[in-house]
């Protein structure tokens, strides 16, 4: 299997790759699990760890580790050691992961979540683990050894993501990558309404207008900027460290947050644990909260300098609110109003892959046999795949018949020979 599960925020993506992973384990083999933030690999950790405890038999509970960067050297060292050995079964982390210090027994399947946020050479180091030691089997303490040939399992890859990059988009489209979609909300889920504003005076007072009666209301509040600090190359980018004072003065009797990435792992959890508490009503942050973070009164969104953040991560940000039952609405302040365009199709669309087929258009898809993730490359002069996706679809099923009436293309000479002078299609790691 190597195949991209898309499906919006909450849809159930996490559960279907739990399920897959407890597939392979119980043909005794491993599962390695890998997320770009350690707050999510802590999360996904407690989680699967929740759902293993609904299995009676002591026996059938397999083992679950979580490595990050922060885990202990001592407990890093013993977890690769068990990895190795096969003592445990599963593994969830983060780029620590793709370390050439972590090597496994049997692993037979690899899921990335939020894919969109690792680059193709880690994703390639991740997925290699699959083919080292192709043929071991994880030991299950049963005497009875099972032979390799009964008991051989290919190598499975699960990528998730809400809105894939263009490059895995267009590898999905193409057919190299099998692409499965969960199109249903969750139960009870309220579209979350979307503004796009533009930044300038009067722009921003009605936004904090509206701030004021989400808090009256006993709403909570996430104020995301683009950066840290204040910078001189660019001095028009709201930051947030900058903006506290002033949020803080402005909204007294509310109480302000800050989160951004360079605060230490503590402090991020103390942060999010006040807000979540409803301690601090008010959260001024970076994109550190744009996955891994479950705030369900949260209920209004406004991201400040909105076009300096990609479709993609705009909409992963939206849905760190309408978590819950109050109805929610998120705003995009642009600088100019020359910026506002793009921004433009988040509010007509709240579905991830027409927005990550939106991207496509606007970035292109990349180089597919290299390491480029976008733009408008030459590479067909016949079609392009951004406008020409239904031809595609024809010419994918066509070779699919093809295949099935010859599989070594025997049939088809003169197609054989044709394709033997072309580069082949090799595993793109991703």
């Amino acid at each position: 299997m190597n195949r991209l599960l898309q499906g919006d925020v909450g849809c159930g993506k996490t559960i279907v790759a739990f399920l897959a992973c407890m597939e392979v384990i119980g043909s005794g083999y491993q599962a390695a699990f890998m997320v770009p933030t350690e707050l999510l690999a802590i999360q996904h950790y407690e989680h699967f760890n929740n759902l293993l405890e609904s299995l009676e038999e002591v026996e059938c509970k397999p083992s679950v580790a979580l490595l990050t960067g922060s885990t202990p050297l001592k407990q890093s060292r013993m977890i690769r050691k068990d990895l190795q050995t096969g003592d445990i079964s599963m593994v969830i982390g983060t780029h620590s992961l793709i370390s050439e210090s972590v090597e496994f027994s049997a692993l037979r399947i690899a899921v990335v979540d939020e894919q969109h946020r690792f680059g193709v050479i880690q994703r390639g180091r991740f997925n290699s683990k699959l083919y080292n030691n192709i043929s071991s089997k994880v030991a299950t303490g049963n005497s009875d050894e099972t032979s390799k040939g009964d008991n051989y399992m290919a190598p499975n890859v699960l990528a998730m993501s809400a809105t894939p990059i263009p490059r895995t988009l267009a590898l999905a489209l193409y057919g190299d990558v099998s692409l499965t979609q969960i199109t249903d909300l969750p139960p009870g889920r309220i579209p979350v309404e979307t503004v796009t504003v533009e930044g300038n005076e009067d722009g921003y007072e009605t936004v904090y207008k509206i701030m004021l009666d989400e808090l009256r209301g006993g709403g909570k509040v996430y104020l995301v900027y683009p950066v840290i600090e204040q910078s001189e190359q660019l001095p028009k980018l709201r930051a947030a460290s900058a903006d506290f004072e002033a949020i803080s003065t402005r909204f007294q009797g509310y109480s302000c947050g800050l989160l951004h990435g360079k605060m230490k792992s503590d402090e991020k959890d103390e942060a999010l644990k006040r807000f979540r508490s409803g301690e601090t009503q008010v959260l001024l942050a970076t994109q550190v909260i744009e996955i891994g973070v479950d705030v369900p009164d949260a209920s209004l969104m406004v991201v400040m300098n909105a076009e300096r953040f990609g479709i993609a991560q705009l909409h992963q940000l939206r849905g760190r609110v309408g978590r819950g039952s109050r109805k929610s609405k998120c705003i995009f302040i642009a600088s100019t109003s020359t910026s506002l365009g793009r921004l433009k199709v988040l509010e007509k669309s709240s579905d991830g892959f027409y927005l990550a087929n939106v991207d496509l258009l606007l970035r292109g898809p990349g180089d597919l046999l290299g390491k480029k993730q976008s733009g408008h490359i030459p590479e067909f002069p016949i079609a392009r795949l951004e406008a020409d996706g239904n031809l595609l679809q024809e010419a994918h099923l066509a070779a699919l018949k093809i295949l099935g009436a010859s599989h070594d293309l025997e049939k088809f000479p003169v197609l054989k020979a044709e394709l033997s002078m072309r580069q082949p299609l090799s595993f793109l790691g991703d």
